[in-house]
């Protein structure tokens, strides 16, 4: 268990690994469970451990492929609530460059690995994934999720504006 409750540390923090393939697939993993969601490789960020340290221990443990921090890119950010109500937020990197054949490591919580085109993701994939992987798609580097729908009732508003971007 990764414990998040350190010193400094308001939110829990997430991290994601998005591994990309040139053909336009990304890497996506499941749980034994024939109902769980298809997500990025992802984990807790634990006390006093740094971002790209908890990529490449998910590169390890969870994908049994190495890299280097020199091949971690900050890809996106999510600051999100989940319908229960928790705050949450999202680090998501991409791996440049990796060795190796990604196959379930040691993290118990996933049991199969799979590449997914960008254009055709699975139906389960869990909808912060969807969104921050639709974000990175479209270069942008920060989102919200799950909060207030009174606010979001905005964007539609705004991108009928030329030239601006809604974020939100």
């Amino acid at each position: 268990m990764v414990d998040n409750a350190g010193p400094g540390t308001g939110l829990p923090v997430d991290v994601h690994v998005l591994m990309w393939r040139v053909d336009g697939s990304v890497l996506l993993c499941r749980g034994a469970e024939s109902d769980s969601p298809w997500q990025l490789p992802w984990s807790e960020l634990g006390s006093g451990e740094p971002a790209i340290e908890a990529v490449l221990r998910i590169a390890d443990e969870t994908l049994s492929v190495m890299t280097m921090a020199t091949h971690v890119w900050l890809a996106h950010v999510a600051h999100h609530r989940s319908v229960g109500g928790g705050e949450r937020l999202g680090l998501f990197f991409r791996l440049t460059h990796w060795s190796g054949i990604p196959t379930p490591g040691t993290d118990p919580r996933v049991s199969r690995l799979q590449w997914h085109h960008l254009n055709t993701l699975p139906e389960s994939l869990a909808a912060l994934d969807r969104e921050a992987l639709a974000r990175w798609q479209d270069n942008d580097v920060y989102s919200e999720l799950g909060w207030n729908p009174q606010r979001l009732c905005a964007v539609p508003r705004l991108r009928a504006i030329s030239g601006v971007r809604a974020s939100s």
